[in-house]
């Protein structure tokens, strides 16, 4: 299952804003505009979006910057965003750093720019470079959810969809209810990421969302999720999964 991106978008001149909506709506994420400082708090803390498009300027007051410092100030209501502005003043653009944005768009600008400006954003955001530009597949974690590539756009996977991962190497196969994503994780990354309380190796291969487990066949090793799927439990980690299991379920 995936959960589109939500974006919230803080632009006074509707011309502009729908603009950007569309470019964002072509990416398939969602979207909620906001023309004032005031609407714009109240989307933030309520809809709690994936990332937020800021103009500097907001009817004619640098107001971008106040919700941009205001937003850093509580770290776990930290969002990535990103400044969009046609100013080309050295002083407001030194302002704008001091409140250390994800990225830094200049009008006029075109859709790759903002793809760009997004991509970046993201990966700063989660504390890693370059990610995306490896290609398809290329995925973050960010919150306890996958963002995958996949052509010109992410996909968000919210883990406590997940029901089991599959590794092979550098690469690891997500299995969701209704589809699947290979994503450039290892088993090493993908431990080191996943909720520990939601998410079991039980196999060299196979990691296993507790919560999707429907029973246990401890005769034939199995472990039988929600959709029917059976995986089979290692020996090697059998013990640790059934102990650490009757301790979560």
């Amino acid at each position: 299952m995936t959960a589109p991106i939500q974006v919230l978008i803080i632009e006074d001149k509707q011309e502009e804003a729908i603009k950007i909506e569309g470019h964002l709506k072509e990416m398939k994420y969602e979207t909620v505009i906001a023309d004032n400082l005031k609407d714009a708090y109240g989307f933030f803390f309520a809809r709690k979006p994936d990332l937020v498009i800021i103009d500097i300027f907001l009817n004619g007051e640098p107001d971008g910057i106040l919700f941009a410092q205001k937003i850093t100030e509580n770290e776990s209501a930290k969002k990535p965003f990103i400044f969009l502005t046609s100013s080309m003043d050295r002083t407001i653009f030194e302002l704008a750093k001091l409140t250390d944005p994800y990225s830094y768009l200049l009008k006029p600008y075109n859709i790759l720019e903002l793809e760009y400006a997004i991509e970046l954003a993201l990966e700063k955001f989660a504390g890693e470079v370059g990610v995306f530009s490896s290609g398809e597949n290329a995925s973050l974690f960010i919150e306890e959810s996958f963002f995958i590539k996949k052509n010109n756009t992410l996909i968000k996977v919210l883990a406590t969809d997940i029901e089991y991962i599959e590794v092979e190497g550098k690469y690891s196969k997500i299995y969701t209810t209704e589809a699947n994503f290979l994503v450039q994780q290892s088993l090493v990354q993908l431990l080191q990421k996943l909720p520990e309380n939601h998410f079991l190796r039980v196999h060299r291969n196979y990691l296993v969302n507790v919560q999707k487990i429907k029973k246990l066949n401890l005769l034939d090793n199995q472990i039988i999720l929600n959709n029917g799927k059976a995986i089979l439990i290692s020996r090697r980690y059998k013990e640790s999964f059934i102990e650490t299991f009757n301790i979560l379920k």
